[in-house]
C-alpha cells in the first residue's frame, strides 16, 4: 500500500509496539512495523469517525506523540474515503502480501505478484461469514460468554477473534477484547494487525486506545506455533485464566518444507499439526475447536493423513465435517479456488462420534444458506482412517454401509492400469473399458476413441484409466457398473470431486461382487446399451489445441436406472436406492436452479 511507503519515510519510534510484544519469539525490523502501524491507526480512526483520512486527528486520538507530518498519509488513503464497509475490509488491507481474496479490494492488478505469493504458501484470508459461522458453532450459548477464552493459533489479521468479539453481547467489550482473546502467528506484523483489527471493533468504546491496543497485543504471540504446541506449553503461555478454550483458525494449506506432528513424525501438509491442536491444546473436557482446512483432511490417503484421522477418532469428541467444493464458487473467493472442509470438534465420547456431509456445490446466490450443520449426517464411531465418506443423507449412509462387505476381494477382477488417448483410437472394440482421469458431473466412461473424432487435432496426453477385462462380456458388465449412478455417487463420496484415481477403481466394491449368470447377462446387455447411448452425446473440448472427448450420459438415463436397480438388488438393499441416486445426481449437477447436465442439441464440436 502506498501509504506505508510514505510512513516509512517518517522513521517512526516503535518502542510502544515493542513494549506490547515483549513475549514474541520472532522478530522483524521495528521501523517497518511502525510504518504499518501508522497506516493502521489512520484506518481505525476512519472507521471510528466515518470521516476521510486525517493522520493528525488519528494520532491525536490514539495517543502516540510524534512530530511526523501525519497529513502526508492522507493522500494515499483518499481512495478509501467514504467506504461504508471499511471495517470489513480492514483485515484485508492490513496485509504485507497485498490484498488477495476479497473481490472488493482486488481490482489493483499490481498486486498479482502478492496474490501469487499468498496462494503459493496456501495462506488465504477467511471471509467474515465463514468466521461468524465457525464462532457460533463452538461458542456455548448456555455458558456465560466471559467464561470462554479464544485462541487462534494462525491469527493472521484477526478475522476469527474479531468474529468472537462481535458475538460478545455483554457490556464491557473492551475488557473482553483485552483479556479473553489470544492468538499466535509466525509473523509479528500479523499479530500487530490482529490487534488493530480488534481495536477497530471497540474503537468507539475505549477511553484509552493505546492502552487497549497494547493489552490486546500482549495476548498475541509471534511464535512458530506447531513447534510451540509440540513442546506442550502453548496453552500455558496464552491462557488468560480459567474457563473453556475455544480454538479456531484457518491454518496455512500449502505443502512444502516439513513440519512435525505431535509424535515427532514429519509432514509436508502444514495444516495437519493445527488439526492436532484441537485435542493437544484444546485438551480440556469442555474445550471445543473449529478449523477451516483443505478437503484433503477427509480425502487424502497419504500415511500422515491416515494417522491424523485415526488420532481424531482415538482422542474422542464429536466431530462435524462440512465439505465445500470449489466449483461453481469457492469458499475463499475466486482467487483462491480450493476445496475446503470446516472441521468442528465439540466435547464427546471416545472413540469420537463423526458427522459428515456431502461435498457441497453452490453459487454466490446461495452463500447465505450454506453455513449450516443441518446437512451433517451422523455416522457414529465409524472408522475414518481410510477416508471420510462425504454423505448427504441417512439413505446414503445406509447404501455406503451395505457396500462395505464387498470391499473384500473374492476372485479375479479387472485392475486399473494407465493408458493414453493415442493408444485407444479405433473402430474395433477390445475387452477394455476406459475411465478418464478427471470427472465432474459424470464419470467419463468409454470403450474407445472412434476414428471420426480424432482428426480434429492432437489428442491430449492426460492420463486415462484402463480396466483390462478377460472377456467382452466382462467388459460389457464393467461398462454397465462404471456408467451407473451408483458408481458416480460412490466416486463423489470417496474422492475429491475432480480426480478419478486408480485406487478408487481398484477398490470399487461394485467390481468385487460375485454375480450369477442371469444377472450377469442382464448387466452385460445394459452395458452394451449404455455404450451405444454414450456415443450419442460426445463433447470435444480443446485446451491449448490438445483435444479431450467426454461421453456424457444424457441419453442413457433409463438405462442407468435399470443398472442401479439391478445393483441394489444384488447388494441386498431396497430398490428405492435407484430413486435416491437419481435425486443425488439432480442435486449435484443442478445448482442454484441451473441444469448443468443437459443434452447439447448441436453437432459434436470443439468447445474452447
Amino acid at each position: 500500500m502506498a501509504a506505508v511507503g510514505v510512513a516509512r519515510k517518517f522513521k517512526l519510534d516503535g518502542s510502544w509496539i515493542e513494549d506490547a510484544s515483549l513475549r514474541d519469539m520472532m522478530r522483524v525490523p521495528l521501523l517497518e512495523r511502525a510504518a504499518w502501524a501508522a497506516v493502521a491507526i489512520t484506518l481505525v480512526d476512519m472507521i471510528r469517525t466515518g470521516l476521510p483520512a486525517d493522520g493528525v486527528r488519528a494520532y491525536g486520538w490514539f495517543g502516540v506523540g510524534s512530530s511526523a507530518e501525519w497529513s502526508a498519509l492522507n493522500a494515499p488513503l483518499e481512495p478509501l474515503n467514504g467506504q461504508t464497509n471499511l471495517s470489513e475490509l480492514l483485515p484485508y488491507l492490513l496485509d504485507t502480501y497485498g490484498r488477495t481474496t476479497r473481490l472488493d479490494v482486488m481490482r489493483d492488478t499490481s498486486l498479482s505478484f502478492s496474490r501469487a505469493e499468498r496462494k503459493k504458501v496456501g495462506s488465504f484470508y477467511t471471509p467474515a461469514d465463514v468466521a461468524d459461522f465457525m464462532v457460533s458453532a463452538i461458542a456455548d450459548s448456555a455458558r456465560a460468554e466471559s467464561d470462554e477464552w479464544w485462541l487462534d493459533p494462525a491469527v493472521g489479521s484477526g478475522v476469527f477473534l474479531a468474529a468472537a468479539l462481535r458475538r460478545y453481547r455483554a457490556d464491557d467489550r473492551v475488557k473482553f477484547a483485552e483479556s479473553r482473546l489470544t492468538g499466535c502467528d509466525i509473523s509479528p506484523q500479523a499479530c500487530d494487525f490482529a490487534a488493530f483489527t480488534l481495536l477497530a471493533e471497540v474503537a468507539g468504546e475505549t477511553q484509552n486506545p493505546l492502552a487497549t491496543w497494547a493489552a490486546i497485543r500482549s495476548n498475541l504471540l509471534a511464535v512458530d506455533t506447531p513447534t510451540a504446541a509440540r513442546s506442550g506449553d502453548l496453552r500455558a503461555r496464552l491462557a488468560p485464566g480459567k474457563g473453556p478454550l475455544r480454538l479456531i483458525c484457518n491454518p496455512p494449506y500449502a505443502t512444502g518444507g516439513a513440519v512435525h506432528m505431535a509424535d515427532g513424525r514429519p509432514t509436508t501438509s502444514l495444516y495437519l499439526p493445527f488439526i492436532e491442536m484441537s485435542w493437544t491444546v484444546a485438551s480440556g473436557l469442555d474445550d471445543a475447536a473449529a478449523l477451516v482446512v483443505p478437503l484433503a483432511l477427509g480425502a487424502n490417503r497419504s500415511s500422515d493423513h491416515r494417522r491424523c484421522r485415526s488420532a481424531m477418532t482415538a482422542h474422542g469428541g464429536e466431530w462435524t465435517l462440512l465439505f465445500f467444493d470449489r466449483q461453481p464458487h469457492a469458499l475463499f473467493g475466486e482467487e483462491a479456488k480450493t476445496r475446503a472442509t470446516i472441521a468442528i470438534r465439540r466435547p464427546g465420547p471416545a472413540p469420537a462420534s463423526i458427522r459428515t456431509s456431502r461435498l457441497l456445490k453452490w453459487t454466490s446466490r446461495q452463500r447465505s444458506t450454506i453455513f449450516s450443520e443441518a446437512r451433517a449426517v451422523k455416522i457414529g464411531q465409524a472408522s475414518i482412517a481410510r477416508l471420510v465418506p462425504k454423505l448427504g443423507s441417512g439413505a446414503e449412509f445406509a447404501l455406503y454401509r451395505a457396500l462395505e462387505p464387498y470391499r473384500l476381494r473374492s476372485g479375479a477382477r479387472p485392475e486399473p492400469t494407465k493408458a493414453t488417448a493415442s493408444e485407444i483410437v479405433g473402430t474395433t472394440l477390445s475387452a477394455d473399458v476406459f475411465v478418464a482421469g478427471t470427472a465432474y458431473n459424470f464419470l467419463n466412461v468409454f470403450r474407445n476413441y472412434p476414428d471420426q473424432l480424432s482428426w480434429r487435432g492432437t489428442l491430449s496426453a492426460s492420463g486415462i484409466n484402463r480396466m483390462r477385462c478377460a472377456t467382452m462380456e466382462e467388459a460389457d458388465i464393467v461398462t454397465a457398473i462404471l456408467s451407473s449412478r451408483m458408481a458416480y455417487w460412490l466416486w463423489h463420496v470417496e474422492c475429491d470431486g475432480f480426480h478419478v484415481p486408480a485406487w478408487f477403481l481398484a477398490e470399487l466394491p461394485l467390481l468385487n461382487m460375485q454375480i450369477q449368470k442371469g444377472p450377469a447377462k442382464e448387466l452385460a446387455r445394459l452395458g452394451r446399451s449404455a455404450w451405444a447411448g454414450l456415443q450419442r452425446d460426445v463433447i470435444c473440448s480443446a485446451n491449448r489445441d490438445r483435444l479431450t472427448f467426454a461421453f456424457r450420459p444424457t441419453e442413457i438415463g433409463d438405462v442407468r436406472s435399470e443398472i442401479d436397480m439391478l445393483l441394489a438388488g444384488l447388494i441386498g438393499i431396497d430398490t428405492d436406492a435407484s430413486a435416491m441416486l437419481r435425486d443425488f445426481e439432480r442435486q449435484v449437477v443442478s445448482i442454484d436452479g441451473t441444469v448443468r447436465l443437459a443434452r447439447n442439441k448441436r453437432d459434436i464440436g470443439v468447445q474452447k
